[in-house]
């Protein structure tokens, strides 16, 4: 089962020179040699929260606290934590709901992300919840351009319960479909079983390059 560990921060504009060379020289190698595998970092361009967000995945829960557990990582944090300031992390888990999620993500990609608690009080009304979101709220959104590469549930962290992360490829398409009726309506009956609800757009901050024998990662500038 994947599993998710977001790391989540604001960079000290003091010390931004300091902190690329770290983050990409010393702290994701440093990770990705604990088995938590660096996705990217995301920079959060519409919606409140830290300003970046290191995604990444390990195969289970146990290789994950391992990690967490170990001298090397607790090294690797410390150091981080003098280039960066509002540090925080979330442990996310799939609900299985959708399972297009993949490591691999194209270079024009950004994100919209959702996140909402569920508020339904009995079974039943978890039943139609699950029937809405499924067969309704999350085909809409892939007809409007919207891939949902997976649904998780925040397992450790704040905020929402639960994370639909989506994809998309074409940004004013994106811009135009959220102004548009068939997702505010769509968003409006959401809110028959959600409370909290909340939005991202993220765009890359650091990216996976592939190289033809090795991966590499590299600071996106805006």
């Amino acid at each position: 089962m994947t599993v998710k560990f977001d790391h989540y921060w604001t960079v000290n504009p003091r010390k931004r020179d300091a902190y690329e060379k770290f983050i990409i020289n010393k702290f994701i190698p440093g990770i990705n040699r604990l088995n938590m595998h660096t996705v990217a970092a995301w920079s959060v361009m519409v919606g409140a929260y830290s300003d970046f967000i290191l995604e990444t995945v390990s195969n289970d829960l146990d290789l994950l606290e391992e990690a967490l557990r170990s001298e090397k990582y607790r090294k690797l944090l410390g150091e981080l934590q003098h280039h960066i300031i509002n540090y925080k992390t979330k442990v996310l888990v799939s609900t299985a709901k959708k399972d297009a999620y993949s490591i691999d993500i194209r270079e024009d990609t950004v994100k919209f992300n959702q996140m909402w608690n569920v508020t339904t009080e009995s079974i039943k009304d978890y039943d139609a919840y699950t029937r809405y979101v499924m067969e309704e709220f999350y085909p809409m959104l892939e007809e409007l351009g919207i891939l949902v590469a997976g649904e998780w549930e925040v397992l450790i962290g704040d905020g929402p319960r639960v994370l639909c992360e989506g994809r998309v490829n074409d940004v004013p398409s994106l811009i135009v479909n959220l102004q548009g009726a068939r997702f505010r309506n769509g968003k409006k009956l959401l809110k028959n079983y959600i409370a909290r609800y909340e939005s991202r757009i993220l765009a890359f901050h650091i990216r996976k390059v592939k190289g033809y024998k090795s991966v590499s990662y590299q600071i996106v500038r805006s």
